[in-house]
């Protein structure tokens, strides 16, 4: 992801707006990061350069025909940027970005048929197997989901002071009869959606949104294969010495409560000066009611510090392409009644490859004791 810096000068270049709020937008200014080259004022000299007028974001390119109205027709531009959406100039139709978080708190994205390796047919999708949850536009080639980030089955849980939603995309798995049984050919896909909401956070539309994508299925969609410049695997080693892991294959894990799991998390093809950041790792079960953090940026989630331990060597510097740490063996239970949730427990961790050459990267517990 790159960062650009996006202003308005004072002059003629800059919208016009009248009392009644109707602006005049003028093409964008985009600056560049600066160079410190001090002038009289003691200001620094930007190089800019004009985008061409028909220049838009990448979250406002969507085809019309899968557009999502986020006001009615005839509504002011400034009202539709400030709701965080798109205004097409052509025809002044406010429609919502695609792929990212609303600022009103919706989940926006699209899932095209070729997401996966394996068919697909967008039609067949829902939002976490609800029914009611269909996609809003949905053809051949491509779903345009649209739901509100506290319903259709999202799950929610907080991380320091950010707000995680996650959300599961279904397909449909059609069955057939016959004389000796039940059989399908329809391989499930799951896609995750999350979406974050960061401090301050009071209610959708309140704080900065940002949207994620992870498919959950046995072969990875070919365009994950590739492209891309780093790979980062979640692994379970078989004891403590991390000298050999368990397969991707393997039958889930079955472990005594209380007993350690020791967890790693790579870079597959490090670069000498890239460090992997851990965001937050967290543990939930296949039902997804409910969720543990354990991590949160490189260090055990406080409130339950003394069963997640952040692995050191004494002998050997910590390994800035490698993450490891040790939970104790849990068990969810149920909310209503106290008894054993009897469902298999997945991990899973949000990470960041950082490259000192380009950024200070953050020392965590990893790369320090608390």
């Amino acid at each position: 992801m790159e960062v650009a810096t996006v202003s308005c000068d004072t002059n003629s270049s800059a919208p016009r707006c009248s009392p009644s709020g109707h602006c005049s937008l003028r093409p964008v200014v985009f600056n560049n990061p600066p160079i410190q080259s001090p002038v009289a004022g003691g200001t620094d000299l930007v190089p800019t350069r004009i985008l061409p007028p028909a220049f838009k974001p990448g979250g406002c390119s969507v085809p019309v025909r899968q557009r999502v109205p986020c006001a009615h027709p005839g509504v002011a531009g400034g009202l539709c940027w400030n709701r965080g959406c798109c205004v097409d100039p052509k025809t002044s139709s406010c429609y919502y970005p695609m792929d990212e978080c609303s600022a009103d708190g919706h989940f926006v994205f699209a899932v095209p048929a070729n997401i996966s390796s394996t068919p697909l047919n967008p039609e067949s999708l829902t939002v976490d197997g609800k029914r009611s949850c269909k996609p809003i536009i949905s053809n051949k080639n491509v779903a345009i989901f649209k739901f509100s980030v506290t319903k259709c089955g999202t799950r929610s849980y907080r991380i320091g002071e950010t707000t995680v939603f996650l959300a599961e995309v279904h397909s449909a798995v059609r069955t057939y009869t016959t004389h000796y049984g039940v059989i399908t050919r329809d391989h499930q896909v799951k896609i995750m959606v999350e979406c974050r909401y960061s401090k301050p956070y009071s209610g959708p539309g309140k704080g900065w949104a940002s949207t994620g994508f992870m498919v959950k299925s046995s072969s990875l969609p070919s365009l994950v294969r590739g492209q891309g410049l780093f790979g980062v695997q979640l692994r379970i080693a078989e004891d403590e010495t991390f000298s050999s892991f368990l397969s991707v294959h393997h039958q889930p894990l079955r472990v005594l409560l209380g007993k350690p799991v020791y967890l790693e998390v790579r870079l597959i093809s490090p670069k000498p000066e890239a460090t992997l950041l851990v965001h937050y790792c967290v543990a939930y079960p296949r039902s997804a009611k409910s969720a543990l953090v354990l991590l949160y940026e490189g260090c055990p989630n406080p409130l339950d510090s003394e069963n997640v331990s952040v692995l050191y060597n004494a002998s050997q510097p910590q390994n800035r392409h490698q993450r490891r740490f040790k939970v104790k063996a849990f068990q969810f239970m149920d909310l209503a009644d106290n008894k054993y949730l009897n469902e298999e427990i997945y991990f899973m961790c949000s990470t960041e490859v950082c490259m000192s050459s380009e950024t200070p990267c953050k020392t965590t517990c990893f790369d320090r004791k608390p």
